[in-house]
């Protein structure tokens, strides 16, 4: 049974949690995604979890993706055909198709209160990532929603610039 005093410190600390959770900082939750991936190297040749466990389906997608952005998601996944691919030709977390990914890191590149830009770099060997060229940066667009920093758009270059945000809006083009 629940006593009184013990409901009134749930109701005190209940909005606390969010906080945080934002406290966290909106690199936090791309440090985790990445963590996962390179974990999963499977000793040969690939990575066995790539990006896509953040994308696969729309209940996942809005655990980590912003309202906006997971919207635009499902309705491009009811434009797509049944057995097509979809608006993604690769995996925007791995910047790939064939993901080897055994290092990472992250910084901030700009941030103010509720959104913030968190740059990743990836590097397909162990140990510290040597390479600054801009092309190596994956940019993750982030707001910061219901008390957690939430995925607003992944960009990068594979040739020529891309976002998630403009294939989803632009699907089918």
């Amino acid at each position: 049974m629940i006593t009184r005093r013990v409901f009134t410190a749930l109701a005190l600390l209940l909005p606390a949690i969010p906080a945080l959770a934002a406290d966290a900082g909106p690199a936090a939750p791309i440090a985790a995604i990445y963590k996962r991936v390179v974990d999963s190297f499977d000793g040969k040749q690939n990575n066995t979890d790539n990006g896509y466990f953040i994308w696969k389906n729309d209940k996942t997608r809005r655990q980590y993706f912003s309202a906006r952005t997971a919207t635009l998601w499902r309705d491009a996944d009811r434009k797509t055909p049944k057995g097509d691919e979809g608006p993604l030709g690769s995996d925007p977390v791995t910047n790939s198709q064939d993901p080897l990914v055994l290092a990472f890191d992250t910084a901030i590149e700009k941030q103010d209160a509720k959104t913030a830009t968190v740059l990743v770099r990836i590097s397909d060997k162990r140990g510290p990532i040597a390479t600054t060229a801009p092309r190596e940066f994956i940019r993750y667009d982030m707001v910061l929603e219901r008390g957690r920093w939430r995925i607003d758009d992944i960009r990068g270059t594979i040739d020529t610039e891309w976002s998630v945000r403009k294939m989803l809006s632009d699907y089918p083009g």
